[in-house]
């Protein structure tokens, strides 16, 4: 029953919520077995999260070293250079063999540096970013009717069937719609 919830479609939304197949509010709720005045019980929010598992979005992946430190090697600039340093290693190697490279291998030497630089400068902030996002999702609360009391919960804690109690600026993102019954 995944269309309780298409995305930007409040009416639908809405009819489907109140069709006969799940009844309204109440319905939902009696499908869930949630008393609307009290909440999901303890024993309720640990079962629903064994059943559903837990509210939290997947992790992308990240970008490992080796990967940025080629998409800074994609720099225009730095392949004009590396070509460059090519060129002026082989001509300098052919004209002088002794000392002719030096300027060649210096541009390869300043490359080499400029990339990696970059790409540890990128792969860091790409850490301090997921620190910083993982500290700010823990700060997070939501207010949530259970047993019978709305407590302030982390949005991570929420299971399905739990009665959120909505307040100014507060933020909803469904991310598995067909998860309903």
């Amino acid at each position: 029953m995944s269309t309780i919830n298409e995305a930007q479609s409040t009416s639908s939304n809405k009819e489907m919520l109140d069709s006969p197949a799940i009844g309204g509010i109440a319905g939902l709720a009696k499908k869930l077995n949630v008393i609307a005045t009290t909440g999901l019980t303890t024993q309720q929010v640990e079962a629903y999260r064994a059943l559903f598992g837990t509210n939290s979005m997947p992790v992308t992946k990240m970008k490992g070293y080796l990967e940025i430190l080629l998409a800074a090697l994609g720099d225009t600039i730095l392949l004009v250079l590396l070509a460059a340093a090519a060129v002026s290693f082989g001509l300098g190697y052919w004209q002088d063999p002794m000392f002719g490279w030096i300027e060649g291998a210096a541009i390869f030497i300043a490359v080499f540096l400029v990339s990696n630089i970059s790409a540890f400068n990128d792969y860091s902030k790409e850490l301090q970013f997921r620190a910083l996002e993982a500290s700010s999702n823990q700060d997070e609360r939501t207010s949530v009717l259970r047993n019978g009391t709305i407590d302030l919960i982390n949005p991570a804690d929420l299971v399905v069937g739990d009665i959120l109690v909505f307040q100014g600026g507060d933020k909803v993102i469904i991310t598995a719609p067909h998860l309903l019954p």
